[in-house]
């Protein structure tokens, strides 16, 4: 009895189970039939917990019968969770393991095969394993479906892909066994069809589809049947080697009637023929002109004749090369015939052929002249209405030929580019490539793929070509890319394609973080190359690839870690000399091995002896002994010097030979009649690196890459320097720095000069090109954060200043050639001399400090020139940096000032507290300043007129400081115990005006000053209404010295509007070049000297509705802004009378401040600030400076001498053009104290005449 309640128990309870289990499966089928999409994964997962508490009491009660019902729908509904979720066999979700288990059981256990839910579970099966062959929502393609199906991409296609869809298929021929309604069999054909045809190797290469097209798409028969009389069934009796020479016999003919477009085409199909692997032609000859076909059939035939065939074609086709004139328009098509068969004999045996031989002339003058499309389209012909009557396949494939076929000769470009060295490949590439682009929608995946090999042909092209530029518009354009193909999803992790794109990505943002310091992006980048290399297999080659990132990140980081002084991990203990040889020894036997591996780009040998070179170099620093290592590295390097003249390389040259020169230097050191050989050898080769850098800088479009590129001129400078100091070489010394200092400054000048030059050289028509190219935006904030390149702009953006700078003879490699030093253009002694005489000047000085060095400090130096007398060497002792303490300190005064001055939160008594501590430092300084150099100087420069006396004329001299000592106000250095304060100030005994270079003093000397009364005179004031004082200032200068003066800015004092709101682009207006320019423009406003030069700014106004970053006008904007405006001979005043706009807190060599690069623009004087003023002192001291411009008839460097004298004279008198608030300013006692006076400077004209 026991036992029978029991069993009616369990009936019941199994009854209660199983009507559960239909509730739930119930439940599922409404939810999942209802919905026209997949229903939200939480709206399923209540059914989901239902159905798995379903399937395991069923499955505890052996229930059989209703359990496979259960679990197909439980698969289904945990199906549709992964796919409402986009998951893939990438997301690793337990979930979509857990179904797909479950889904597999069913499609080979469940039956019978006829079973409609048996055919449901099949096919989410199916979907799980290819979700991207799902159609989106709103109807689109994935991009892994478009890549397969449309683009035939395999670049995409992964091993466990390649499974997934196997099984996918073999499913897919289940279900088709099924009784299916007509339009499911026809869904399920179709994707049986898709899903074979991803499967089958290079379905959509052109030797293959050609042939299909032709088939399918019916092309005239007047075309198919245009074969040369004979040929239709002689194929068997024709040597094939005599049908592939008569073939490219008549293509090197024919490319005198053909458009580089057509012929091009052509050209792509002859590859596909040669290449096609197949016993017979391939149908390429039906997709060209007939003459064209006929010759593509016969070249067909030819493919027989093999590997030696195709080579003695291709030395056919030099000949016929070889004996054209060298303005033949053809040339240039019968030369890309020889490349491309060059090509395929080095595809089918790598390093067998010399590409020495290929030649890239330029393309005729009408070359892409518009009507490339016309000549080559994008799609395939086909008989009218036939189109809608071809399947999905054929379609993709007539609407993307033209697609596909520039993508084909792109990548002939790219590899004659990366086998000859010629970047002019890359530019034909590209170009093809922006044409494919442009036809392509949006959003396919012809157009991801298009763009991901644009921005490596662009990253390329930068890497050989040296333009910063390029390589920031590439970044940009695969920071986008990665952010569309992280956010589309559909792209395995582990493709090919992904994986490569993301090593480009990593190259790029390294390069980008060493090139300029920045590292923000480097910590995303290390959480993403982390993640692949979890993912990767152990043994994967892709693996270590991105180790290889990892390690140079990790290297990058310690280095900016080192540089802020920071300890890192493993930074400290030597290496044990014994594991240190033995590394260098396998380093050295591996980096040997690899030089006798087959050529596989065209630069091999340069970067493998550079590699090599540069590897014993490392361990002679690191403590090798041997003096044989040394000898190596320099035998090495001496070879990679050899390769860098031949063109064979670029890459880090300026680094190879700087670190050549130190082994000379080094091997010096050793006792032996050498030591003089190897001096000169490390003078020569520095010098070599000097031309190297320049011709970077003059590569660069902007100041800000033109700032990255220079980074190393100081170094260079200075170490000749030393040893032109140390031999006496006063005239090498002064050639020497001249070479390397302000290199922004000096190709900012020497771009307007250009296209004249081009006209010079005879190359018109790159000079038009020249002229009529858009600059770079001259606004930006930050430079270096280049947008992707405009959809109407070249796809190369440096391309041309590339060609035209090469015509110039400015190229990697180049060395000290005429090119390079015409266009830098650094003044030798003799015209140095001569400026200094024609202004009146009596000494142009170069202030070099001295250094430490390894056999000890080496002094500080004047470098003194003098009208009429030869250049000669004053020792300074005392002048040294670092190495002297005052500077130093100042330095870090000045730095915490300005931070506390930024700082809007820091209490008003901690800024007096920081700016006190700053004065006192600025006193220690200017007193320093006259003990180690001033004093020594100005007994130098005035050793006769001093006897004189008071009645002796001052001397005006030109200071040049170099380094560190930039920031000096060297007109401030003063002597104690004499003057008015206990005082004397260099400014009391010469007139001192400040350059960047002596190269700069000749140009502005050169320029004639504007009468400030001749022209209109523009006031600025503060737009931000921060500065109390600015419109005091502005208001009083237009009261007594330019009453007709235009006001910029905001004033509140007036109901008189102002003329304009002071932005950036107004203000460039009235510069030099400028629509308007003005004789006197003066700034009462905001600026900042930046970390990095180029980003030091003023604040203006910005533009309506516009971003605070757009009313900066940085010192980038300023160059850049004036780029391609040539200035007049004569130039304006400008006055920039707040904050810190002549100082430079780094990069101090470049001379790079607000104030230079308005001379540089064309002012002919500018007076600038070493440090922020804002006080009403400041606005006494410039009521002053214009009141001597104006009614004093000064020069600007003597109204400033004569401003600064009075603000220092206790018995000064005001003069009438002070009026109210100022006048009673100008009575203050603490005038002549440092801080208010001292910060201004004349850059510019020295002369003393007023005008002209």
């Amino acid at each position: 009895m026991g036992s029978e309640v029991r069993q009616d128990d369990d009936g019941a309870g199994l009854a209660e189970l199983r009507k559960e289990a239909e509730d739930a499966v119930r439940e599922a089928r409404r939810l999942l039939d209802l919905a026209e999409h997949w229903p939200p994964a939480e709206t399923l997962r209540p059914v989901g917990e239902r159905l798995i508490a379903a399937e395991a009491g069923l499955a505890g009660r052996n229930e059989e019968e209703f359990l496979p019902v259960v679990t197909i729908h439980l698969c289904l509904v945990l199906g549709a969770r992964c796919l409402s979720r986009n998951e893939s066999a990438s997301s690793g979700s337990s979930e979509r393991t857990a179904a797909l288990q479950r889904l597999r059981w069913v499609d080979r256990k469940v039956g019978p095969p006829e079973s409609l839910l048996v055919v449901q579970a099949r096919m989410m099966l199916v979907f799980l394993l290819v979700p991207w062959m799902l159609p989106r929502p709103d109807g689109t393609r994935t991009a892994l479906q478009e890549a397969l199906l449309s683009a035939a991409d395999d670049r995409v296609l992964t091993e466990s892909l390649r499974r997934d869809i196997t099984e996918a298929l073999e499913v897919v021929g289940r279900i088709a066994a099924a009784p299916l309604d007509p339009a499911l069999q026809k869904r399920t054909a179709s994707v049986k069809r898709d899903l074979e045809l991803i499967l089958t190797p290079g379905w959509a290469s052109p030797g293959t589809t050609a042939e299909t097209a032709a088939t399918e798409t019916a092309v005239a028969p007047t075309e198919a049947a245009a074969t040369p009389d004979g040929a239709q069934s002689a194929d068997e009796a024709i040597v094939p080697e005599d049908a592939l020479l008569a073939a490219v016999r008549g293509l090197a003919a024919l490319a005198g009637s053909r458009s580089t477009p057509r012929f091009t085409r052509v050209l792509v199909w002859l590859n596909a023929e040669l290449n096609s692997g197949r016993g017979g032609p391939g149908g390429g000859s039906d997709l060209v002109d007939p003459e064209a076909a006929a010759l593509l059939r016969q070249a067909g035939v030819g493919r027989a004749a093999g590997t030696d065939g195709i080579r003695r074609a291709a030395d056919l086709v030099l000949q016929a090369l070889r004996a054209l004139p060298p303005d033949a328009p053809e040339r240039a098509r019968v030369a890309r015939l020889h490349g491309y068969l060059l090509v395929t004999v080095e595809t089918r045996e790598p390093g067998s052929v010399d590409f020495g031989t290929v030649e890239r002339p330029e393309p005729e003058p009408d070359d892409g002249s518009g009507g490339r499309l016309d000549e080559w389209p994008i799609s395939f012909p086909v008989e009218p209405g036939f189109f809608d009557y071809l399947d999905s396949h054929m379609q993709d494939f007539v609407s993307h030929l033209g697609i596909r076929e520039r993508r084909s000769a792109a990548a002939h470009d790219r590899f004659l580019a990366q086998r000859t060295g010629d970047p002019g490949y890359l530019e034909d590439a590209a170009t093809l490539l922006k044409e494919a682009l442009d036809a392509s929608p949006a959003d396919s995946w012809w157009a991801t793929a298009l763009r991901v090999e644009l921005a490596e042909v662009v990253e390329s092209a930068a890497s050989s070509g040296g333009i910063f530029h390029d390589s920031d518009v590439s970044l940009a354009a695969m920071r986008g890319l990665g952010a569309t193909l992280e956010g589309e999803g559909s792209l395995p992790p582990d493709a090919p394609l992904a994986l490569d794109f993301t090593l480009s990505l990593a190259d790029s943002e390294l390069r980008r973080a060493e090139r300029t310091g920045d590292h923000e992006a480097l910590a995303r980048l290390s959480e993403e190359l982390r993640g692949r290399h979890a993912a990767l297999p152990v043994d994967s080659e892709w693996r270590d690839q991105v180790a290889k990132r990892l390690e140079r990140l990790g290297e990058l980081r310690a280095e900016a870690e080192s540089d802020t002084g920071r300890e890192t991990p493993g930074g400290a203990g030597a290496a044990d000399p014994v594991d240190e040889r033995a590394a260098l020894e396998r380093d050295v036997a591996e980096i040997r091995r690899r030089l006798g591996e087959p050529v596989s780009y065209h630069g091999q040998e340069y970067d493998l002896r550079a590699q090599l070179g540069l590897r014993l170099q490392l361990a002679v620093v690191r403590g090798e002994q041997d003096p044989a290592v040394l000898d190596e590295a320099i035998t090495e390097l001496t070879r990679v010097r050899a390769l860098l003249a031949e063109g064979r390389g670029a890459h880090r040259r300026v680094d190879i030979l700087k670190i050549l020169a130190e082994a000379h230097v080094m091997r010096s050191a050793r006792p032996g009649a050498h030591a003089p050989d190897d001096l000169l050898a490390s003078v020569r080769i520095t010098r070599e690196a000097l031309a190297e850098l320049a011709a970077d800088v003059l590569l660069q479009l902007g100041a800000d890459h033109g700032l990255s590129a220079a980074l190393n001129g100081a170094l260079l400078t200075r170490r000749l320097a030393f040893v032109d100091f140390r031999l006496g070489r006063a005239a090498d010394a002064v050639t020497d720095l001249e070479m390397g200092r302000a290199l922004v400054l000096q190709a900012a000048t020497a771009a307007r000069s250009i296209p004249e030059l081009l006209d010079d050289a005879g190359q018109s028509a790159l000079a038009r090109q020249w002229r009529a190219q858009v600059p770079t935006d001259p606004l930006r904030s930050r430079t270096s954060d280049a947008p992707p390149s405009s959809a109407d702009g070249p796809p190369i953006p440096g391309a041309l200043r590339r060609r035209a700078l090469s015509v110039l003879g400015v190229h990697p490699g180049a060395g000290e050639g005429s090119g390079t030093r015409q266009l830098v253009g650094a003044a030798d002694v003799a015209q140095l001399t001569d400026g200094l005489a024609a202004t009146g000047t009596d000494a142009l000085v170069y202030l070099v400090p001295g250094a430490p060095l390894s056999n000890g400090p080496w002094l500080g130096h004047a470098l003194i020139l003098r009208p009429g007398a030869a250049p000669f060497i004053l020792p300074l002792p005392q002048m040294k940096a670092p190495g002297s303490p005052p500077l130093e300190r100042y330095l870090d005064a000045a730095a915490e000032r300005s931070r506390a001055l930024a700082d809007p939160d820091l209490h008003a008594s901690w800024q007096a507290a920081w700016d006190g501590h700053w004065q006192a430092a600025l006193g220690d300084l200017c007193d320093w300043a006259w003990k180690a150099a001033m004093g020594p100087v100005l007994a130098a420069v005035r050793p006769l007129s001093a006897a004189l006396g008071p009645y002796a004329r001052l001397p005006r001299i030109v200071l040049v400081p170099c380094g560190p000592l930039g920031v000096v106000p060297w007109h401030a250095a003063r002597i104690r115990g004499l003057g008015e304060h206990g005082h004397r100030y260099a400014c009391q005994e010469a007139v001192l005006s400040y350059a960047p270079s002596g190269t700069h003093f000749l140009a502005s000397a050169a320029r004639r000053r504007m009468p400030p009364g001749a022209g209109r005179q523009v006031l600025v004031a503060d737009p931000e209404l921060t500065l109390p004082w600015a419109e005091v200032e502005t208001a009083a200068l237009r009261a007594g010295c330019y009453p007709d003066a235009l006001r910029y800015g905001e004033f509140v004092t007036t109901d008189e509007p102002p003329d304009a709101a002071g932005t950036p682009e107004e203000l460039l207006a009235v510069l030099p070049g400028g629509a308007a320019p003005a004789s006197v423009v003066h700034l009462s406003c905001h600026a900042v000297a930046a970390p990095r030069p180029t980003d030091s700014a003023l604040w203006l106004a910005g533009p309506p509705g516009a971003g605070e970053d757009a009313g900066r006008l940085t010192v980038a904007g300023i160059l850049d802004g004036a780029y391609g405006r040539r200035p007049d001979t004569a130039g304006p005043l400008v006055v920039l009378s707040a904050c810190e706009t002549d100082l430079s807190t780094r990069h101090h060599d470049e001379a790079l401040t607000l104030a230079t690069a308005l001379v540089t623009g064309g002012a002919a004087d500018v007076v600038g600030s070493r440090w922020a003023v804002r006080d009403s002192a400041t606005a006494v001291m410039m009521a002053v400076f214009h009141h001597h411009l104006t009614a004093g008839g000064l020069a600007p460097p003597d109204a400033l001498r004569a401003a600064q004298l009075w603000m220092l004279n206790p018995h000064r008198r005001v003069p009438q053009t002070l009026d109210g608030l100022l006048r009673r300013e100008a009575t203050r006692p603490d005038l002549h104290r440092l801080h208010h006076w001292a910060a201004f400077t004349h850059q510019g004209n020295p002369a003393s005449a007023a005008t002209g």
